[in-house]
């Protein structure tokens, strides 16, 4: 268990693809019907919202400007054809949130360490917003094995070295049996759909491949973290990545495994990838 970051070119930080029409649309939708499940700001997170939303529609008029036009009322997204404007939101975090497709998380600094102080998570996987702003970093981990004991110190002595303006990236990945990008709770550890088999199991269980960055802002300090996610069958791997795939599963420690739910998907994965190999 490492962070496993690297260094982020800032010109790709955010950058539109094929995919995003489509999850900004089912964004829009939690957004406008599940707002309270999905989108909350701390009083203490509303510089670092203010900050968020001029970096990323910063980088999004400068780097795409085919995609996104800043106009005198606000900025104008080619890919919904609509204009955001600041008085239509609730606070920065907001708007932010219906420009772009990854999940939104402010990390501020307090006496208690780093804290959620706000986030725009619709797209959550098996945890839960409401349940986890105002917890500092090794609260929001407490279910990682051995975040407490190898990960805590050193992920907070990262927050608090990374430079002002840096950009890392990160991968993280599980194993679905549903293909919904909204799967909050504890979803992963109940049991598995009766129909999902051996024979079917490539095309119902799924890696869903999350890509992280962190960015500390050089004003209020805070920092962002986002995840895109992306979901694929097992049938959608070519063969060098299902052979690589299942080394993974293979040799996963078992607190690890117990960790990502593959108690219950992991046998019928494995069939699967080795039956398509």
């Amino acid at each position: 268990m490492t962070m496993g970051l690297r260094s982020q070119d800032p010109a790709t930080w955010l950058a539109p693809d094929a995919g995003w029409t489509a999850q900004l649309t089912e964004r829009s939708n939690r957004l406008r019907n599940q707002k309270w499940d999905v989108l909350a700001l701390m009083p203490e997170g509303l510089d670092a919202a203010g900050e968020c939303l001029t970096l990323v529609s910063t980088h999004l008029t400068n780097h795409f400007p085919g995609w996104f036009q800043r106009q005198a009322d606000g900025i104008h997204s080619s890919v919904t054809g609509t204009t955001l404007r600041m008085a239509d939101f609730d606070h920065p975090l907001h708007m932010a949130a219906h420009l772009q497709p990854d999940d939104l998380c402010l990390m501020t600094p307090s006496a208690g360490g780093w804290r959620l102080t706000g986030g725009a998570v619709c797209f959550p996987s098996h945890w839960f917003l409401p349940h986890m702003l105002g917890k500092p970093l090794p609260g929001i981990h407490r279910r990682v094995p051995s975040y407490a004991t190898t990960l805590a110190t050193p992920v907070d002595r990262f927050f608090d070295m990374l430079a002002a303006g840096r950009t890392v990236w990160r991968v993280n990945w599980t194993l679905a049996d549903d293909p919904a990008l909204f799967q909050p709770g504890t979803v992963a550890h109940k049991p598995v759909d009766a129909s999902i088999n051996d024979s079917n199991g490539a095309d119902r269980l799924y890696l869903r491949v999350e890509r992280q960055t962190l960015t500390k802002l050089p004003v209020s300090g805070a920092v962002i973290f986002t995840i895109r996610t992306h979901m694929r069958p097992l049938s959608a791997l070519n063969g060098a990545q299902r052979y690589q795939f299942a080394s993974i599963l293979r040799s996963l420690p078992d607190a690890v495994a117990a960790y990502k739910g593959l108690q219950r998907t992991g046998a019928m994965a494995l069939a699967a990838l080795d039956d398509v190999r």
